[in-house]
C-alpha cells in the first residue's frame, strides 16, 4: 500500500485535500487557544498606554545660507525607515556654527568658528509626537522610535537627515486597563 494512491487518497481512505484542510483547521484552532490562554501576547496586550513624547534630532554639518530653517511652533514632516510618518511640531531648536580647534604655541587649545566652513551648522531640533508606550519603548504610527535611529526632516525648503539622540515622555502615559486574558476551558 502506497502513502498516496493514484486517485489522490491518503492510505487509500482519506482525500489529500480534505486531510490538508483538517490539518490547517487544527493549527488555527491551536494558535487561537495559545493566544487566549495567555501563553502568547497579542499587540493589544503589549501596549501599556499612550501619550505625547519629545525626541531630539541631531543634524550635523548642514550647509545653508539661512541658519534659521527650523522655527519652534512650526510643523515639519518626518520620514523614519523610508516611511513617511506625517507632521510633527518643533518644540525647541539649538544651532551652532561649525568650529575648529587650534593648538597654540604655549600648548593651550583655542576653538573658533571654522573659517573654511562658514555655512556649516549643527542643529539639535526637539520634536513633539504622539506615541504608544510599550515595555520595549515608544511606538509612533507603527514605528519604534529609539535613540540612534536615522530620521529625515522635511520642510518647505529643505529635506535633511539626522539621528535621534534623546527621547522622553512629555506627560505621564494614559494607561488604559487591558482586559485580562481569559483561559480557554
Amino acid at each position: 500500500m502506497t502513502l498516496i494512491d493514484q486517485s489522490g487518497k491518503l492510505f487509500g481512505k482519506i482525500n489529500i485535500f480534505d486531510f490538508g484542510g483538517l490539518a490547517l483547521g487544527l493549527l488555527v484552532a491551536g494558535g487561537i487557544m495559545l493566544t487566549q490562554s495567555g501563553m502568547y501576547r497579542t499587540s493589544g496586550q503589549v501596549i501599556q498606554g499612550e501619550g505625547d513624547i519629545q525626541y531630539t534630532v541631531y543634524i550635523r554639518n548642514l550647509k545653508t545660507l539661512e541658519p534659521n530653517l527650523f522655527q519652534p511652533g512650526k510643523k515639519l514632516s518626518i520620514t523614519i525607515r523610508n516611511q513617511p510618518r506625517g507632521q510633527v511640531e518643533i518644540l525647541d531648536v539649538k544651532q551652532t556654527p561649525k568650529h575648529s580647534s587650534y593648538l597654540l604655541p604655549n600648548g593651550s587649545l583655542k576653538t573658533v568658528e571654522d573659517p573654511a566652513d562658514p555655512y556649516g551648522y549643527d542643529y539639535l531640533v526637539t520634536l513633539k509626537d504622539h506615541a504608544l508606550f510599550s515595555a520595549d519603548g515608544y511606538v509612533t504610527e507603527g514605528i519604534k522610535v529609539k535613540i540612534g535611529l536615522g530620521i529625515e526632516v522635511e520642510g518647505h525648503d529643505y529635506r535633511v537627515s539626522g539621528a535621534i539622540v534623546d527621547i522622553k515622555p512629555t506627560n505621564a502615559p494614559s494607561t488604559k486597563p487591558l482586559p485580562a486574558p481569559t483561559k480557554a476551558h
